[in-house]
């Protein structure tokens, strides 16, 4: 799997302007990528962009045919509309049902009565272990205290080992972890 994007340019999902880019990269397979920048230069429309949320304004966006793309975004509340407990959500995701602890202890639980944290947790597990090629990561390290950053460095370490990783953050640690770095810059 091969992941480039060649002079790509974006804008956020339904919209033509204002754009972001022109941004060039290309990640391997088994690779990982950190990409950094401030608030507002377009990190997340990135990778709304690679999904096929956003625009191609111009440039490529490369992925060979077939590729599985897992995308774990920010997400602050639950969903109370969609009340399953951590089985049914890594179920429904087609993740592995065995986590780690203490992911393992969650599961029997709603999901909306886990902490921001808890269920930020679920999901990157849920990402990094159903079957893609790619996984995008936006801001993993939110909601997390210092115990949950310390899991999530570890579920992070233990991702298979054939699967692309792209991250947004601004987590400098979460970043100092990722053998490359991109930064994005106000255009």
């Amino acid at each position: 799997m091969r992941l480039e994007l060649i002079d790509l340019v974006t804008a956020p999902p339904g919209r033509r302007s204002p754009r972001i880019g022109p941004v060039s990269l290309a990640l391997d397979d088994g690779e990982a990528l950190a990409l950094t920048g401030p608030n507002g230069v377009g990190k997340s429309t990135l990778l709304a962009a690679i999904t096929g949320r956003a625009p191609l304004l111009s440039g490529e966006c490369r992925l060979p045919a077939g590729s599985r793309i897992r995308l774990v975004e920010q997400i602050a509340r639950p969903d109370r509309d969609l009340p399953v407990n951590g089985h049914d959500f890594l179920a429904l995701a087609e993740a592995d049902p065995r986590p780690p602890a203490p992911l393992s202890g969650w599961l029997p639980r709603r999901l909306d009565q886990l902490s921001g944290g808890q269920r930020q947790l679920l999901r990157v597990w849920a990402g990094l272990t159903a079957p893609a090629d790619l996984v995008l990561l936006d801001e993993p390290s939110n909601n997390l205290d210092r115990r949950g950053r310390r899991t999530l460095f570890e579920l992070l370490d233990h991702r298979p080992p054939d699967r692309c990783l792209l991250i947004v953050s601004h987590d400098a640690d979460l970043v100092s972890r990722v053998p490359r770095q991109v930064e994005m810059r106000p255009a």
